[in-house]
């Protein structure tokens, strides 16, 4: 599912409260693979800072704050998709405004971000139940490499999982080979 023959830009879905738009073309809700990407651009940002203050600056204690703004992200998100509720949505949303969107089926993306929002869970319980550090470096780096891998490469682990486990037909992921030209 590329770009829809229209090719609009949404930025609030109506309802508001809607993962994403039903497209004529599509089974079900779609998402915005463009402004995901950038989203997951801004969190892996957010990862590599969280890193560097709990390697760096331990005593300012990062997890405690970034904790619960990645629960909240993520979690909603997966309620109501990239807008209006996530932080980070809207303004992966609105950076990519201008950019034709490339739309995706929204149930892969549902089940990644509350994937996404366990690890913030986990990284959080890790740090209140005063587990050593390098557990939660552990857990926020593989946060890291999520992110790059959704916001550099397009694959998205979570949406991969979830093709793998519930046998999605709208979630192919086309495989094109590269030709190689003699």
């Amino acid at each position: 599912m590329e770009a829809s023959g229209r090719g609009f830009h949404t930025f609030l879905t109506t309802p508001w409260w809607q993962m994403g738009p039903e497209l004529p073309d599509s089974k079900g809700l779609s998402v915005n693979e463009t402004a995901t990407r950038a989203r997951a651009g801004l969190l892996n940002i957010l990862s590599a800072t969280t890193i560097f203050l709990l390697i760096a600056a331990p005593w300012l204690d990062p997890v405690i704050y970034i904790g619960p703004f990645v629960i909240f992200d993520m979690f909603a998100a997966a309620a109501t998709g990239l807008t209006p509720l996530s932080p980070t949505g809207l303004l992966g949303t609105l950076l990519t405004m201008w950019i034709r969107p490339t739309w995706k089926p929204a149930q892969p993306k549902r089940f990644a971000w509350i994937l996404g929002g366990s690890l913030g869970v986990l990284c959080l319980g890790l740090r209140l139940s005063h587990v050593g550090s390098a557990w939660i470096i552990g857990v926020v780096s593989t946060c890291f490499i999520l992110t790059w891998l959704e916001a550099v490469l397009g694959f998205c682990v979570g949406c991969w999982m979830y093709r793998m486990l519930f046998e999605c037909e709208v979630c192919e992921i086309p495989y094109r080979p590269h030709r190689r030209t003699a």
